[in-house]
């Protein structure tokens, strides 16, 4: 018996109705006579197009491969997950089978032949294997097993009930589906991808550009821009200059304000997007004096985060007073923070038996992510006379020694996908990924493991199939960590990125610019 399905008809017919006047409206619009898109991304080449292993800026992957499920355009979500490769899904009784429906007649580039559900069974599996060493295998280690059912249905068993497993088979990193002919013909996937998606590999120039062509067969319809040249330059100042003379039609921009302002001011249209990274400070609970939450409340009051809002942009950045940041499924500010007040802070701290100020020390990372906000930081606890003792060491080193324990105070900034509460705040404060354990993953806190944390709402969540049910043990847990101050949500720094009005993409980028079949450039 099939009891969710998962598949968004309803919605999806709403939402095509809402969209027929504006696309009415941008028909009316005239095409440029060439349809070549030029972009500029902050790299200096591309280490590879694999989907299963690119981590890195530059490697443009989603115009040649998909998911079972897609995004919707240019939103990274784990709700309203649409068809892909998959026209339906849906979930047994028992919590652990899943079924998905084939998409017919997909074609893979090149010559590949029909994609088939033994190509899904193959690209899994590809993931999931030691032997490849994909750096997304353990987003797909709850799946137990794939098993095809014919040419158009496959059969997916998890380990345990995991309700986000449409989220992870996406059309991002390890949900992308690799042609299973490709790959054992021995195709170098590295630089010449062999997909389905609405554009095909054409050339790649090393340390230059990589150059796709449309494709003509695309089963979502035939894509509007001709040709589309991905250009490596790492150097900011280069691809603003190349934006700014006409030479790209959109660049990837530093999230900064200037930045961002420069570029408005030039009438370029600047997409601030997000989910992004989300900064945090951590207090080791195992080091005194913050095994003391009045200490911990006192640090926490003295943090003024619209001041880190100035410092870093009002554009770019957007305060966070929850451990699960915004944008993610279960997300809530109705938690007990710790507001500004550094007179409160003052008084905690002479309660605390440290009426005459203390000096804390800790390594800070150089880079300017990490060590500008921390110099804030220290500069906003000095009024309340917590001296801060800030020794900066080079990136890799910050993360090793952060690791060893070494820090009182960790700031960490990050996301994670699928935008639950599930691996967010599960790596960041359940007991088994405290620092020192074997499962130690960044709950440098040491929450759970030296005072009673949120193991079991966390637990219990993870399997919860209802979501009503999963988003208020969520919104439990994040008032927990909240009330025993084991952590300051500090600001989320948003993902920046600038175009020429001529750039069309047939919709608004909220998270990533997503080159499509929809996308098109106007005179």
């Amino acid at each position: 018996m099939q009891i969710k399905l998962t598949r968004r008809t309803f919605n999806l017919a709403l939402g095509s109705l809402a969209l027929t006047a504006p696309i009415d409206n941008l028909k009316a619009q005239e095409l440029a006579e060439v349809q070549h898109l030029q972009y500029a991304v902050g790299a200096d080449d591309i280490k590879t197009v694999d989907p299963h292993f690119s981590v890195s800026t530059g490697e443009v992957i989603g115009p040649y491969y998909e998911g079972l499920l897609a995004f919707p355009d240019g939103v990274l979500t784990s709700e309203g997950l649409e068809p892909g490769l998959a026209t339906e899904w849906s979930v047994a009784q028992d919590g652990v089978t899943w079924t998905f429906n084939l998409r017919k007649g997909v074609q893979w580039h090149r010559g590949h032949g029909e994609f088939t559900a033994e190509d899904v069974k193959f690209s899994i599996e590809r993931v999931k294997d030691p032997a490849v060493a994909s750096p997304f295998a353990d987003s797909l280690s709850v799946i137990a097993s794939v098993t095809v059912i014919d040419p158009h249905t496959v059969e997916i068993k998890t380990s345990r009930v995991e309700p986000s497993l449409p989220a992870l088979l996406t059309n991002y990193q390890g949900g992308y589906i690799v042609s299973k002919h490709a790959v054992e013909a021995k195709v170098d996937l590295r630089t010449q991808p062999i997909g389905t998606g609405p554009f095909m590999y054409h050339e790649y120039r090393p340390r230059e550009s990589q150059t796709l062509v449309r494709n003509e067969n695309y089963w979502g319809g035939t894509p509007k821009i001709e040709r589309m040249t991905i250009l490596f330059m790492a150097d900011d100042s280069t691809r603003e200059l190349a934006l700014l003379n006409g030479d790209v039609h959109g660049i990837e921009l530093p999230a900064r304000q200037d930045a961002v302002e420069r570029m408005r001011s030039r009438d370029m249209i600047v997409d601030l997007m997000a989910p992004a990274n989300t900064f945090l400070l951590l207090f080791n609970l195992k080091q005194k004096p913050l095994d003391d939450i009045r200490m911990r409340k006192a640090l926490a009051g003295a943090i003024d985060r619209d001041t880190l809002v100035r410092f870093l942009g009002k554009d770019v950045a957007t305060p966070e007073v929850s451990p699960l940041p915004s944008g993610y499924l279960g997300h809530t500010d109705d938690v007990p923070y710790t507001p500004y007040d550094p007179a409160k802070s003052q008084a905690l701290l002479k309660e605390a038996g440290h009426a005459d100020g203390l000096t804390l020390s800790m390594v800070i990372s150089n880079s300017n992510i990490y060590l500008p906000p921390m110099q804030v930081i220290q500069e906003m606890w000095k009024r309340i006379g917590v001296n801060l003792e800030l020794k900066v060491v080079d990136h890799p080193t910050y993360h090793r020694l952060i690791r060893e324990d070494v820090n009182p105070v960790v700031i960490y900034g990050a996301n994670r996908y699928p935008l639950t509460g599930t691996i967010i705040l599960t790596q960041f404060f359940h007991s088994k990924s405290a620092i020192g354990k074997p499962s130690a993953s960044l709950n440098f806190s040491h929450y759970g493991e030296v005072v009673p944390g949120v193991d079991e709402l966390l637990d219990q969540a993870r399997s919860e199939l209802d979501q009503t049910k999963q988003v208020r043990l969520w919104e439990e847990a994040q008032r927990k960590i909240t009330e025993d101050v084991v952590s300051v949500s500090l600001i989320t720094r948003k993902y920046a990125a600038a175009r020429t009005p001529k750039l069309d993409f047939g919709f608004n980028p909220k998270s990533y610019y997503e080159f499509n079949e929809k996308n098109r450039l106007l005179k």
